[in-house]
């Protein structure tokens, strides 16, 4: 405890970004498991299905601009380059909603915009460095998400938790839009910074496509039943992922800073190993307990749980590469990943069903983290 408080002590921010992720992760965890509680796999898997495809299109619109913003800004303090990033993610969003809108659905449409805006509105804040601002609003949009997403559940139906869910991310996103200026725009200052944010974008769409492509795949080819066996555990890793997604969070800003981290970097890989070991004991002893229509996701649980160490060994090292300003390095370890993962979920979920996908999750991380070492050198 000592040394917490110690690590704790030298970089309060670090407590910020953990209550703002950790928060996060927590009352979205609390909506999927009310969600489970509430609807059988096959609509559980449904409901996951529109909103990962919103979340990985999101992705494509915000064209790793938010990155770039909390790489470059720490150094150069430029608003500029806030206002220029903000009105291209604006329009590019805008479009890929409209075009979701209109082949699959157009809340989805809706969330497309609304998550694209407020992923600029936390890569602001934490570009500024302004780790309580980012706190509430993660805190914040999950806090309105949850009763206002099951709420309009009762009254819609399916197409009122993406209404309900859509309305506070569009809402917080709306504040990056103050940063955008007649006057100068700031796209001369954004296209100096194209480069980087084009090697951004392409590590952003392999690292969504790591946490989102899988679920969009699981639906069609092995059911909508399986996607929502697989989606509780998932739910589950993504709460033991609020970890490696803290130290990333942390670490980008601080290390292009030039702050030192090894402590923190060190403390969370141990922390990782702890939670993992937690999980693996008691999931056969909740699971059944509590969510008895989803017992066949306890296995599934206890393999995806492994994975929480190697990607947060990742995100040490990920963070290290964006701050040296090497985003090429972390697209091709992401790529390297996301081929060994799809390849796990068609040659290990063909041959050994739901619980070769979980193995699938686990070679991903894995492979990420081997991969991003070896760049790291």
């Amino acid at each position: 405890m000592e040394t917490v408080h110690r690590v704790l002590k030298g970089h309060p921010g670090v407590l910020h970004v953990a209550i703002g992720q950790a928060g996060a992760v927590a009352i979205g965890a609390v909506f999927w498991f009310v969600m489970a509680k509430l609807l059988e796999p096959g609509a559980y898997g449904q409901i996951n299905w529109l909103i990962s495809i919103a979340m990985f299109v999101s992705t494509f619109c915000v064209l790793g601009w938010g990155k770039t913003v909390v790489t470059y800004y720490p150094k150069e303090g430029a608003d500029e380059l806030l206002g220029g990033a903000v009105t291209i993610v604006l329009v590019t969003s805008i479009a890929g909603g409209v075009a979701m809108g209109l082949f699959v659905e157009p809340l989805v449409g809706l969330l497309i915009v609304g998550l694209s805006l407020f992923s600029m509105t936390v890569s602001f804040e934490l570009g500024k460095r302004r780790y309580k601002h980012y706190m509430w609003a993660w805190i914040g949009v999950k806090l309105i998400s949850l009763p206002l997403a099951i709420a309009m559940y009762f009254w819609q139906g399916l197409l009122g938790v993406l209404l309900g869910y859509s309305i506070p991310h569009l809402l917080f996103g709306l504040l990056s839009l103050k940063y955008m200026r007649r006057s100068n725009p700031g796209i001369k200052e954004a296209k100096e910074k194209t480069g980087f944010a084009l090697k951004a974008f392409g590590a952003d769409v392999t690292t969504g496509s790591t946490s989102m492509l899988d679920k969009i795949l699981i639906g069609p080819l092995f059911g909508m039943v399986t996607l929502g066996l697989y989606q509780l555990a998932y739910q589950i890793f993504m709460v033991l992922s609020v970890l490696p997604m803290v130290l990333f969070s942390y670490l980008l800003p601080e290390k292009s800073a030039g702050t030192k981290t090894k402590q923190v970097e060190t403390l969370g890989i141990l922390l990782s190993i702890a939670l993992a070991a937690i999980v693996v004991v008691l999931s056969p002893i909740i699971i059944p307990r509590v969510f008895p229509s989803f017992s066949g996701s306890m296995g599934l649980i206890q393999v995806m749980s492994l994975g929480v160490v190697p990607f947060t060994i990742a995100a040490t090292k990920m963070s290290e590469l964006y701050a040296h300003e090497r985003p090429g390095a972390v697209l091709v370890s992401y790529a390297t990943a996301l081929a060994a993962g799809i390849a796990g979920i068609l040659v290990l979920g063909s041959y050994f069903g739901a619980i070769g996908l979980a193995i699938s999750t686990l070679l991903l991380q894995t492979t990420l983290a081997a991969s991003l070492i070896l760049f790291r050198g």
